[in-house]
């Protein structure tokens, strides 16, 4: 196959799974990139980050039209995990990413067994805890997650969703906007300092982009109306998948 038709098909996956999920679709275009179509790390982050933008405008229109994004909230996390974005961006030269991929391994993991356990909810459109109550700790982590989006190229979502549905309170279809939303603004910066270093392959960003429109979409579509249990069940396998790929790959460059 034209390896222009692997990067549409790449596209394509990450957008539908990255748009239903309200992840930034990097989770599937690395591995996708560096494992099917053979590119080199280095190739595939800033690819992924780049195309991650994209697939955030596509999804996450779908949420807004729904009124299933907490904009306050967005913005306000959006900030610190910039910050995060650029450190992490910045830094990529210098930090080996196995060491990276093995915490995160570690924090997706934690994440996938977070999700498994009952949280009483008061419906979709209810608040259900303070907002404020955990801000501080939320964006901490959204920091964190931008520094590991900046490094890996994956968009954050994995760990967003979870932290605005179990922190902050906000009910799971929220969550996916609003954490698809933020993602958008994470990966512009993140793609800005990968710009400016001239480390983006723009012919793969392109082929990429063409499936992201179709698929993330789509994805949004299917988000906006999917229900809870079947969401968080999909998000689990989600993160195991990534989890495994993560640790397998760190694990087997450290020993």
């Amino acid at each position: 196959m034209d390896p222009f038709y692997i990067y549409i098909l790449c596209g394509l996956t990450a957008g539908l799974l990255g748009g239903y999920l309200g992840l930034g679709g990097g989770i599937i275009m690395v591995p996708f990139l560096t494992v099917i179509a053979g590119l080199d790390i280095k190739v595939a982050v800033p690819v992924s980050v780049t195309a991650t933008v994209v697939t955030s405008i596509a999804s996450s229109n779908e949420y807004l039209k729904k009124g299933m994004v907490d904009l306050e909230l967005s913005l306000i996390l959006a900030l610190f995990m910039v910050i995060g974005t650029i450190t992490g961006s910045s830094l990529s030269p210098y930090i080996p990413s196995h060491y990276i991929q093995l915490v995160l391994t570690i924090v997706v993991l934690y994440t996938a067994v977070s999700l498994l356990k009952n949280k009483n909810n008061k419906g979709n459109t209810e608040f259900i805890l303070d907002r404020n109550k955990n801000i501080v700790l939320s964006a901490a982590i959204a920091i964190f997650t931008g520094v590991l989006a900046g490094l890996t190229g994956i968009g954050g979502g994995v760990i967003i969703v979870p932290t605005l549905y179990l922190l902050i309170g906000l009910p799971l279809s929220t969550s996916r906007g609003t954490s698809s939303l933020m993602i958008g603004f994470s990966a512009a910066a993140a793609s800005t300092v990968y710009l400016l270093n001239d480390q983006i392959d723009f012919h793969i960003v392109i082929g990429i982009i063409l499936g992201i429109i179709i698929g993330g979409k789509l994805g949004g579509k299917l988000g906006a109306v999917a229900k809870p249990k079947i969401v968080k069940i999909i998000f689990f396998i989600v993160l195991i998948y990534v989890a495994f790929k993560l640790g397998y790959q760190s694990l087997a460059e450290i020993l």
